[in-house]
């Protein structure tokens, strides 16, 4: 254990500076902008940020998953990363074209601004290569290249803030088009020096299975799951009058205060998977359910310490951070804290199906909450009233049906001979290195 703790802390660092250096970026935004043009950055964050991870993340945890299974097995699949590529990148293109073909409801979202369009089809392709990378430097164990990579995308944004702040630079385009260039500057950062993989003598070249079957499902569970999550602002800015247009800016910047703790389970995902996989694989009931609850309360405990700061800082520090005047009231940190939590949980309850290879039952959750949030959001009230209900009422929602469903999984546990091979993981990639 101590020794995969060793392996994980460049992992950890490198989200760390990923994490700290977005909240200052975004905070330099607001003040640099103003609350208006701060908006359709926010919007053009979330989307980056929702889009790109709920697209190729499941992407990166197969690649992981497969290249931990070679190790176990001493095989090799020398085709998985280019169909990976080229699977990603096809995701990336549909995606930026359907972003143009669909301009006057993008624009809207984006302010009217061409800039932060193009910025957002430029990031799509970069986060693409950027989540293979990720996936092969997890699966062969390069953790201090996965850390570098997260630390150099959020300090280049940083260090390019920063500069527009000293010259006195008040450019939306500028800031639109840090974010565009930061996933290529990144992956350009990870992947100098790298030599190409060869797979030793006695690893046999093996063909690989279907890509497309394990990534489907999983496809739909993360998008859903990233929209939840992060489609508070967005609702904001389709629904508000022009006098509330300023309040999705204030929203967001009251997300970024209280979703401390879903960064914080950044740091442990990468790891609870694979473990939850093998504790399944082996038939460990009761260290699978341990697992489970330590995470759980773990998680519940920082929640429940976060919003409440949140709620009694959290507006006055919208002001001293962000400089605006009109943000959101304690009412709203605290519903939102309460939302992330259970967001939290139902992500963990997530995680524990997909441990027991239930993809089918992930991918339910995920939509009935996205449905609850939908459904929260035609609410009456005003659009932060709806952004705040919708996000509430859509995580408890999954909240509420992964219970349900894990609680049925259990008792349901028979061997793992029930787990779908597709599914099935190889070694966490935390595990010793194979011989």
């Amino acid at each position: 254990m101590p020794d995969a703790i060793r392996r994980s802390l460049p992992l950890v660092a490198g989200l760390g500076v990923l994490a700290g250096t977005s909240y200052i970026t975004l905070i330099l935004a607001g003040r640099l902008l103003g609350a208006s043009a701060f908006a359709g950055i926010s919007v053009l964050y979330v989307l980056v940020s929702s889009f790109a991870t709920g697209l190729f993340l499941p992407v990166e945890q197969e690649i992981a998953r497969r290249r931990g299974h070679e190790r176990g097995s001493a095989t090799f699949d020398p085709g998985l990363v280019p169909r990976a590529v080229l699977i990603s990148m096809v995701g990336a293109i549909a995606l930026c074209l359907l972003a143009l073909a669909a301009r006057p409801v993008s624009l809207r979202l984006l302010g009217g601004s061409w800039e932060l369009l193009g910025a957002l089809c430029v990031a799509l392709p970069g986060y693409a290569l950027c989540f293979v990378s990720r996936g092969v430097f997890a699966g062969s164990r390069e953790l201090g290249r996965y850390g570098l990579q997260l630390g150099v995308e959020g300090s280049y944004r940083l260090a390019g803030m920063l500069w527009l702040v000293i010259m006195g630079e008040h450019s939306l385009t500028a800031v639109g088009w840090l974010f565009g260039a930061a996933p290529w500057v990144a992956l350009a950062a990870s992947l100098a020096g790298r030599a190409a993989h060869r797979p030793g003598e006695k690893v046999s070249i093996v063909p690989g299975g279907p890509l497309l079957s394990a990534l489907g499902l999983l496809l739909i569970s993360s998008l859903a799951a990233q929209l939840l999550v992060n489609a508070g602002p967005v609702i904001i800015q389709l629904v508000s009058t022009p006098a509330e247009r300023a309040q999705a800016g204030a929203f967001l910047a009251a997300l970024v205060v209280v979703r401390v703790p879903v960064f914080l389970f950044t740091a442990v995902q990468p790891s609870f998977l694979p473990a939850m996989a093998t504790h399944s694989a082996v038939d460990q009931k009761a260290d699978f359910i341990a697992l489970t609850r330590r995470v759980l309360v773990t998680c519940l405990l920082l929640t429940v310490v976060s919003t409440a700061l949140a709620a009694a800082a959290g507006p006055i520090l919208i002001r001293l951070l962000f400089g605006f005047r009109d943000g959101v009231g304690a009412l709203v940190f605290t519903a939102m804290g309460v939302s992330v939590g259970l967001f939290l949980v139902a992500t963990i309850l997530a995680q524990a199906l997909l441990g027991r290879g239930m993809h089918a039952w992930t991918t339910a959750g995920w939509l009935i909450g996205l449905a609850a949030m939908v459904a929260g959001a035609l609410l009456p009230g005003s659009a932060v009233d709806k952004a705040t209900t919708g996000f509430l009422l859509g995580a408890v929602a999954a909240a509420c049906t992964y219970a349900v469903l894990l609680a049925t999984a259990l008792r349901r546990w028979a061997s793992p001979a029930t787990i779908s091979p597709v599914a099935r993981p190889g070694p966490p990639y935390s595990a010793n290195p194979a011989p």
